[in-house]
């Protein structure tokens, strides 16, 4: 019987140790190499910055390189097609929105699927949008742009960041309760929407209520018409909120979180979710959401998953009632 209990007892012992160094292995070793972010979009773009204003504090928190890998194609497919089928040992994560959540729902096809191919690590950010017209197309209030737009099917045009992108479903759905048709011209990412519309080329497009855009209203040079806002923008008190308009229930998702490939080890998950939530604190990181006009969140991976499947439960009758279906 002695020899019995020593040998369980033994056996609970390397049982231990084993949980020991696989808690070692997976957390305090963590990380040992650069770690990639890979970005669905251009450079200079909004998930661009925001990646890059986090990336010095996690450097200095996980004490290894960034490494911000931009993959602007086929409205984030691409991006986040690499970051499924990689390794799920926490080397390669995306900048996911709700544009991947909406492409789940747009394409008949996919290699993925959002809600199960993927380890939510943090919803980091979400926020509001404005509709933006040039100041040369002839209307002045939403009131104006809806009555022009009809008396001109397919006249004016808008960009996005591609086509199924949260600002190409916003003004899809914006169309589509309105009884409006406006001419879609998609972009690999929402910067050159921004340097195209800047530069007189787009006659209007969704975007955040940015420090930017506030430049560009004040200055005269393009209209803001209304905020997908609860209320209004601080930084555009003279624009009307889409409820106040007639347009309740508008609400455009554009999140953004941090997510890797499914299987990833809860240890590398809470520590990187740990990291991420501390570095979203830093003031590079709140100048960038400043300056975006982010709304700053702190989800983890399981409240972040409630987002995703929210957000699919939310977009899903809208593509169907669109009948938006892409190869």
């Amino acid at each position: 019987m002695v020899g019995l209990h020593r040998a369980r007892s033994l056996r609970a012992i390397v049982a231990l140790l084993m949980v020991g160094l696989a808690q070692t292995a997976l957390g305090q070793a963590y990380p040992s190499k650069p770690i990639r972010l890979v970005v669905p979009f251009a450079p200079g773009g909004g998930m661009d910055i925001l990646a890059r204003a986090l990336s010095p504090g996690l450097i200095s928190a996980l004490g290894q390189p960034i490494v911000v890998d931009n993959r602007p194609s086929a409205g984030g497919i691409v991006a986040a097609d690499l970051v499924a089928k990689s390794a799920p040992d926490g080397y390669t994560l995306l900048v996911a929105g709700s544009f991947h959540v909406a492409g789940s729902l747009l394409y008949k096809k996919l290699p993925y699927q959002m809600d199960k191919d993927f380890t939510p690590i943090s919803m980091i950010a979400d926020s509001d949008a404005q509709l933006y017209v040039q100041t040369a197309v002839p209307a002045k209030t939403l009131a104006e742009f809806i009555e022009y737009t009809k008396a001109n099917p397919g006249k004016l045009n808008y960009g996005s960041g591609g086509v199924g992108h949260p600002y190409h479903l916003a003004m899809e759905m914006f169309q589509h309760r309105m009884g409006v048709k406006l001419v879609h011209i998609p972009y690999k990412g929402m910067n050159p929407v921004i340097q195209d519309f800047v530069a007189g080329r787009l006659e209007s497009m969704f975007y955040t209520p940015s420090a930017q855009f506030r430049d560009l209203v004040t200055a005269g040079k393009v209209r803001a018409l209304a905020t997908s806002a609860d209320t209004r923008n601080p930084r555009f008190p003279e624009t009307p909120t889409l409820t106040e308009l007639g347009m309740p229930g508008f609400k455009p998702a554009t999140h953004v979180g941090i997510v890797g490939p499914a299987g990833m080890p809860r240890a590398i998950v809470d520590r990187l979710m740990a990291e991420i939530t501390r570095t979203t604190a830093t003031p590079e990181a709140r100048a960038a959401y400043d300056n975006l006009q982010f709304v700053r969140s702190q989800l983890g991976p399981d409240e972040y998953a409630k987002v995703i499947r929210q957000e699919l439960d939310t977009w899903g009758p809208l593509v169907k009632s669109l009948n938006i279906a892409l190869d």
